[in-house]
């Protein structure tokens, strides 16, 4: 292979055929004639996409979890009231993990609530629970 030189300045490699040949780089978003007036009458403005990437403060969040043992069908119900519940709140269900022994499950569950708000869903469930015993 063979490398001839062709321009002086900023160059690249270009692949003709069988030859490497260096030419000088183009760039097609300027122009060449009298480039500074044509910027000055253009506005430059950020467009919108960059506004969604302004830091909001979030809200302090208090952490929890709950321990659901039971038949497949309990725990999957109990799961799915704490779920709405938590979701109620203005928070967030972040995991959970099981175990299976036989036919029952243990089930715990991980979430986050706004600050303040743990005890009124844990409050909330237990009442949930206690009505609902099965």
């Amino acid at each position: 292979m063979v490398v001839i030189p062709a321009f002086t300045g900023i160059r690249r490699l270009v692949n003709i055929g069988k030859y490497l040949v260096r030419r000088k780089h183009v760039c097609p978003n300027r122009s060449n004639n009298n480039a500074s007036s044509s910027k000055a009458s253009i506005p430059t403005t950020k467009p919108n996409y960059y506004n969604k990437f302004i830091k909001q403060s979030k809200p302090k969040m208090d952490n929890s979890l709950e321990l659901i043992t039971g038949p497949i069908d309990s725990v999957q119900k109990k799961y799915e009231i704490l779920s709405d519940i938590v979701t109620e709140y203005q928070g967030k269900v972040h995991g959970s993990q099981s175990m299976i022994n036989g036919n029952l499950i243990s089930l715990v569950v991980y979430y986050e609530v706004p600050e303040g708000k743990r005890e009124e869903v844990k409050q909330k469930f237990k009442q949930f629970t206690i009505n609902n015993k099965e």
